[in-house]
């Protein structure tokens, strides 16, 4: 099988001709100057000559109005930074000038020089949430104004995270976490996050819609700014462009029974998401794209991602079929289509071409967007909501970290599954790297630990979609396919995993194996629930012994026909009922925080 992945002998060849070391020199000087550059530009013009004895284009520039483009160092074949295209660009060009941090000179044989010893690495989160008027119409502005003060007002009191910002629908926002370690820790700041979200919502008089979709009959707005906007120009001029997407688009009215006319592609995705960002160790591009296919890709991701689904609501219908809708709405856009495993421009044949390509045609609006080629028509497409997640090479810190962020996690309201899932990610990340220091990118290994395949093989993309696809129909009652063919259900797939982990890891003395059985133990107790299943949302969130378990697009469900909505139709009064009992569990949980 061709993995598209590198082979062992390519990376030792980029490494032999190009260290990491002078890798690291090389960019530290570009952001260096570049900094100094941005610093003092007011006081000369600001023209790509400026950078010039640093680097070359990999595309013809234009100097006083670039383009998209990839920048190398000047002497070596070393990606420096990437600019965005002229469609993103709201400014000065030099604001689009975006750090390309990845390593291709880090492999499996320098990675304990260049990433320091194997370790658990930090997890950060992102929680994209909702908020609807009590009589189910959409906010004013005047409304998402009180809620973005008192959240903040209240994240400072209780120690939460600040950063708040908007989506691409008006009506939500994300919540960001910094990278911390361990469940306990990860639990407590979701915990002072959902907090700070509830006595929000309460004093801005609104509800919280803590869900994988955003689920109310609405106008389907979206946010003011101009990064967004001119996202939302660019969804919409791709998708109406493909017929393809024009059916999908249009099935997806007729099924939700959508009819107002300005429900564009851009405008209809309203997804929600929890977004994971783990450290990659050197900053390796080879570690990167082994860890995309074996974490984002394999049956360990769709468990994970089961464990979270729950959502059978669509502009104030319920699907019929489908626990969870994101993952259909998320398909309506080219964008969110399945990207089996990332570009590399250093290492892989047609790489730079293909990454230069992307960001010339604007056709992606960040660095890692450019990284997810995909063709469909015989059109090529940047998997900018793809399914997995992507490889994050542009973050601007003073570390110069790279990630890699999960995106197939959709948003929940209970802090403990959350939490599961994200420490879960840690230890997948923890295993993961511990092949690749043995292996390298040489996947023929894996068929030496069969119980380590079944976890972490990649699945190939028929049966990616298809577990997607059951797991969307059945939550947490899926039965789980692996890349061996072996089947679980969710329960014994996790028994499994736990056993596989502390087998893995307990030699390597880098964790207690007493913290794989605990949070192995909490993910048994949601799912077994001994003393019996939430059968209420109020249970599912507030029970003290109930809380987090059963099936939670099965609950939203039964909550939705309970309150007089019916199945497969539009029933829009339902539907804002479970979203206020949502509401009110939550409201109830953190008020005494």
């Amino acid at each position: 099988m061709d993995s598209g992945l590198p082979s062992n002998d390519q990376l030792r060849a980029f490494a032999k001709s190009n260290s990491w070391e002078r890798v690291n020199e090389l960019r530290e000087q570009f952001q260096e100057f570049l900094t100094s550059i941005r610093s003092k530009r007011g006081s000369h013009p600001v023209t790509s000559r400026l950078i010039r004895h640093l680097i070359r284009p990999y595309l013809d520039i234009d100097e006083e109005a670039p383009d998209g483009n990839v920048l190398l160092a000047k002497d070596d074949p070393i990606v420096l930074a990437n600019l965005l295209g002229r469609r993103f660009q709201q400014g000065a060009w030099l604001d689009y000038l975006k750090p390309y941090n990845l390593n291709p000179a880090v492999y499996h044989e320098n990675i304990g020089q260049a990433g320091g010893p194997l370790g658990l690495r930090p997890v950060g989160t992102e929680l994209e949430v909702g908020v609807i008027r009590p009589d189910g119409s959409d906010p004013t502005d005047d409304d998402l104004d009180k809620f973005h003060d008192a959240y903040l007002s209240y994240a400072q009191r209780f120690g939460a995270t600040l950063d708040i910002a908007p989506e691409l629908c008006i009506y939500q926002a994300e919540i960001t976490q910094a990278p911390v370690y361990g469940y306990a820790k990860i639990l407590r700041g979701l915990e002072l996050n959902l907090a700070s979200l509830a006595h929000a919502t309460r004093d801005s008089k609104m509800y919280l819609a803590v869900i994988s979709t955003y689920p109310t009959e609405t106008e389907f707005a979206t946010s003011h700014s101009d990064k967004v906007e001119t996202v939302a120009i660019f969804l919409n001029d791709i998708n109406e462009s493909r017929g393809q997407q024009r059916d999908i688009l249009n099935g997806l009215r007729r099924r939700y029974e959508i009819t107002r006319g300005a429900a564009r592609p851009a405008n209809l995705l309203r997804f929600q998401g929890f977004h994971m960002h783990i450290d990659l160790a050197g900053r390796s591009e080879a570690l990167g794209m082994l860890s995309y296919m074996m974490n984002l890709g394999s049956a360990s991701a769709i468990a994970a991602a089961a464990l979270l689904k729950g959502g059978p609501f669509m502009d104030g219908a319920c699907d019929s079929e489908r626990l969870c809708v994101r993952e259909y709405v998320r398909s309506i856009s080219i964008t969110g289509h399945y990207v089996g495993v990332p570009i590399s421009p250093h290492l892989q044949p047609d790489g730079m071409d293909k990454h230069a390509h992307l960001l010339r045609a604007n056709l992606a609006n960040g660095t890692a967007r450019a990284l997810l080629y995909g063709v469909e028509e015989d059109m090529p497409f940047s998997g900018m909501h793809n399914m997995l997640g992507r490889v994050r090479p542009d973050l601007e810190t003073t570390k110069r970290v790279c990630t890699l962020e999960s995106t197939g996690m959709p948003s929940h309201p209970c802090a403990e599954r959350l939490a599961a899932v994200a420490n879960d990610y840690q230890f997948s990340q923890l295993a993961i790297e511990h092949y690749f220091r043995k292996h390298g990118t040489d996947l023929s290994f894996l068929g030496d630990d069969s119980d380590f395949y079944e976890v972490f093989g990649p699945l190939d993309q028929h049966s990616f979609l298809h577990m997607v696809e059951e797991s969307d129909r059945l939550c947490t009652d899926v039965e789980i396919t692996t890349a061996a063919g072996t089947k679980y259900s969710l329960v014994d797939f996790y028994e499994k995993k736990r056993r596989l982990l502390k087998r893995l890891l307990a030699p390597l003395n880098v964790i207690d194996t007493r913290d794989i059985d605990s949070l192995y133990d909490r993910i048994y107790h949601s799912l077994v629930a001994p003393n019996g299943g939430a059968a209420t949302i109020d249970d599912f969130i507030n029970h003290p012994t109930r809380r987090g378990t059963g099936n939670w697009g099965r609950i939203l469900r039964d909550a939705y026909v309970e309150a007089g909505g019916t199945l497969g139709a539009k029933s829009n009064p339902a539907v804002i009922k479970v979203v206020e009992q949502i509401h009110s569990a939550l409201q109830r949980r953190y008020e005494s925080v």
